[in-house]
């Protein structure tokens, strides 16, 4: 009898799962197994949110798979003792899982190779987090791109070459007999104790309904209202592709067969296309630059200096800088575990930029709080917003909190949505409160510091900086 087990990870659902179909395939009994692994466990970017999302999502492969007449086994500890282990006792052949960029799961994923291809163990690891990953795509030197716009360029190219089929349906073999699946631990159980916000509905069938709802009502207008935080304009398809509920394989192909179907779609659907290459660019600059998620990837921004200001950052955590966008953004996210794009932007940039505290502390921070916290996109993001990273503008980029709520929440519903403080405001004033009388503002806290004074001092350190390393070269 011919048993496979294939390791589940970041690629939780049943649907266009490649190397899911390559353990299917010829075998005679599938373990399909989720580890939790314990080192991921205590990290400290890992937070409530996400956690409560994965054990939801879970919760929700778990009845799929019932469904299909098998069982997800499940396992604590260290996935190098625990999957070796499980194919031992299960008699497996073939162990199979999607590939990660992350340099923790390269190396984990190296050593669980070893230790099953030394007990015979034929191991297949497959392509799927991304359409292409960063060995695919190469300049005509032979090097990694490090800059979006070409990335782009070579990524479409290829895309129109190879495109990306709808895979056969899937046939799911029977679980192995006398072998204890094991049971899913409570969420609390997992370390996310209290939080009680609520979450998107988790699972591959509610990731399904998000996207073709997406294409079939916002995804025309999505170039012309993605940037308006109050809308719901964007696919908040973030925590199932974090989470693997759905390929995004699927997602180009179902976005250019509703462009294909909708002339008038297409421009908005082609916009939101270029975010979905983001994604894939961020993932190939972690795979390829591993030292983005310690420090810069430029490294002459590795010596700015940087503020020691802890008041500044639990001000800027907990919504309270006094400046109402960036608030309402730091707000949306504790009560959600999630934020709008643009919001990101502005408040990455606020911190960096206006309070002069090191990036890394908002992507720690953002890692413990979002639902979707992906290391390679928020690692990319907040090095676009701090200016330290690939992003092919200076560095004098600063966002003004207070013009980027005027153009982006124009007649402040967003503020008022999150800032209850604010609420006594009309229309564009809740994003200049100091102007208006203190009774209609309530307790609202004054701005923390002086944009146009900080923008000044934020770029003599970047140039400071830069001087710096220049000097170090040329020692």
């Amino acid at each position: 009898m011919r048993v496979a087990l294939h390791w589940f990870r970041n690629d939780l659902r049943l649907a266009d799962n490649r190397a899911l179909a390559q353990a299917c395939a010829g075998a005679d009994r599938l373990a399909p197994v989720f580890v939790f692994d314990e080192r991921l466990l205590a990290a400290a970017s890992m937070g409530a949110p996400r956690l409560r999302f994965l054990r939801e999502s879970l919760d929700a492969l778990a009845e799929e798979l019932a469904r299909r007449g098998s069982r997800l086994f499940v396992r604590r500890g260290d996935p190098r003792v625990c999957i070796p282990a499980l194919a031992r006792e299960l008699r497996a052949g073939l162990v199979s899982w999607n590939r990660d960029a992350s340099p923790y799961a390269r190396r984990r994923d190296a050593a669980v190779r070893s230790a099953l291809e030394a007990e015979g163990v034929r191991v297949v690891s497959c392509k799927d987090r991304s359409v292409f990953e960063a060995g695919e795509l190469r300049t005509r030197e032979g090097r990694p791109y490090t800059v979006y716009t070409p990335f782009r360029r070579a990524w479409r190219r290829r895309y129109q070459e190879e495109g990306s089929a709808e895979p056969p349906p899937l046939r799911l073999p029977p679980p192995p007999r006398g072998v204890a699946a094991g049971a899913l631990p409570t969420a609390a159980a997992l370390g996310a104790r209290g939080d009680e916000r609520e979450l998107p509905k988790a699972g591959e069938a509610a990731a399904r309904r998000r996207l073709r709802s997406f294409l079939s009502r916002a995804a025309g207008d999505y170039a012309a209202r993605r940037d308006f935080p109050a809308l719901d304009a964007t696919s908040r398809l973030s925590p199932y592709l974090r989470f693997g509920a759905l390929s995004v394989r699927s997602c180009f192909r179902e976005a250019r067969e509703a462009a294909a179907d909708s002339a008038p779609a297409a421009r908005g659907i082609a916009k939101w296309l270029d975010e979905l290459v983001w994604r894939e660019f961020y993932a190939a600059i972690l795979e390829s630059f591993p030292h983005v998620l310690r420090g810069a990837f430029r490294p002459e921004y590795d010596r700015l200096r940087w503020n020691d200001d802890e008041a500044g950052f639990r001000a800027w955590c907990e919504g309270r800088t006094g400046f109402p966008f960036v608030d309402a953004a730091m707000r949306q996210l504790r009560d959600t575990g999630w934020m709008h794009n643009r919001a990101r932007m502005v408040v990455a940039s606020f911190l960096a930029k206006d309070l002069l505290i090191d990036w890394r502390r908002g992507e720690r921070f953002f890692m413990q709080r979002l639902v979707d916290g992906d290391p390679a996109s928020n690692d990319g993001g907040w090095q676009w917003a701090a200016s330290t990273g690939t992003d092919a503008q200076p560095y004098f980029r600063i966002f003004n909190p207070i013009a980027q709520g005027e153009r982006f929440d124009p007649d402040g519903a967003y503020v008022r949505r999150y800032v209850p403080e604010l609420r006594g405001l009309r229309g564009a004033a809740v994003h200049r409160p100091w102007d208006a009388p203190r009774a209609s503002r309530r307790d609202y806290p004054p701005p923390l510091v002086d944009h146009a004074e900080r923008r000044e001092q934020a770029l003599a350190r970047y140039r400071e900086a830069r001087a710096r390393s220049g000097r170090s070269r040329r020692r």
